[in-house]
């Protein structure tokens, strides 16, 4: 898992992006980061994203003068729903997925959910993302948004930044509609070919169709499934623990019970992915080897015929 995120970080390249996307820490050191941060209100109103200022979110600072977008809370069950979220964003860590920080966070007493602005980027649906290196991102993206049961995986939750060698980077974004709570599987694989159905269908899983996945190797998947995989859910219950502690009466039943979701979870995942893409690489394989040989032999009659 660290050498995914340091893989991760070598890829994003420029030192203040990996510091900015908090790369360059453990996983202790971001939730202590996060818990740490103060945050005080921005009213210039061009320092909010346009995108997130049409829905309703407002501009933060955090104590180390970064930017945030922020939208109020109403309700308990509202704050900790926001709450648990911020696992999603941690899982999405774990996974050396490029993601913005979230957290529920408070302003003047008040509680709002927010989420580190990305700065200097573009929505994703400015590209064609069919084509690489957009494409194998989201194909890959596909087993954190399946394993957090993220139902809202449309273009605008996905954005993009350059570095400083000319490079994309795709960041996730936006985790409002993922469901660490459900005890059931409501999203299951199809058996007749690669696919899933959900039951309960608010957007979408994913930007991309089924069809889009037919051809993809299982290396495209091999680091998310392995971090998905590696993750110590003994540690990461004790960290939710400390942050459900003050939002619900009962943190380490709900730490236990998301921790639970999550182990079903990922197995299930990994062996649908790793059955599925394994026996689509088998066939796609000998496919290619047998065309390659139909290939050499027509070409060995046409020369010895020419002979």
């Amino acid at each position: 898992m660290e050498k995914a995120i340091k893989r991760l970080a070598a890829k994003v390249h420029d030192e203040a992006l990996i510091s900015y996307y908090y790369l360059d820490r453990s996983l202790d050191q971001v939730v202590d980061q996060l818990e740490a941060l103060q945050f005080s209100r921005n009213t210039k109103a061009y320092d909010i994203p346009f995108n997130a200022a049409v829905k309703g979110y407002l501009g933060a600072t955090d104590s180390e003068g970064q930017a945030w977008i922020v939208k109020p809370l109403k309700d308990e069950k509202e704050i900790f729903y926001h709450r648990v979220t911020e696992v999603v964003y941690l899982l999405d860590f774990q996974m050396a997925t490029l993601s913005a920080p979230t957290k529920v966070l408070t302003i003047d007493g008040k509680k709002f959910r927010g989420a580190k602005t990305v700065e200097k980027a573009i929505q994703i649906a400015s590209y064609d993302y069919l084509q690489q290196p957009f494409c194998n991102v989201l194909l890959a993206d596909l087993v954190n948004r399946w394993f957090q049961f993220d139902e809202d995986r449309n273009p605008n939750n996905y954005m993009v930044v350059t570095n400083s060698k000319g490079e994309p980077l795709v960041v996730a974004i936006d985790f409002d509609k993922s469901d660490l709570e459900a005890d059931t599987m409501k999203i299951v694989g199809t058996d007749d070919k690669f696919g899933w159905v959900r039951h309960e269908k608010n957007r979408y899983l994913t930007t991309l169709k089924p069809e889009n996945f037919e051809h993809a190797s299982i290396d495209v998947f091999e680091t998310r499934l392995e971090c998905m995989m590696a993750i110590d859910l003994g540690k990461l219950t004790a960290i939710m623990r400390r942050l459900f502690t003050g939002y619900t009466n009962d943190p380490q039943g709900k730490a236990e019970l998301v921790a639970s979701n999550l182990e079903k979870r990922r197995q299930y995942i990994d062996k649908y992915f790793r059955t599925w893409f394994t026996e689509v690489d088998q066939v796609a394989l000998k496919k290619e080897n047998d065309d390659y040989g139909s290939m050499g032999k027509t070409f060995m009659k046409i020369y010895q015929g020419k002979k």
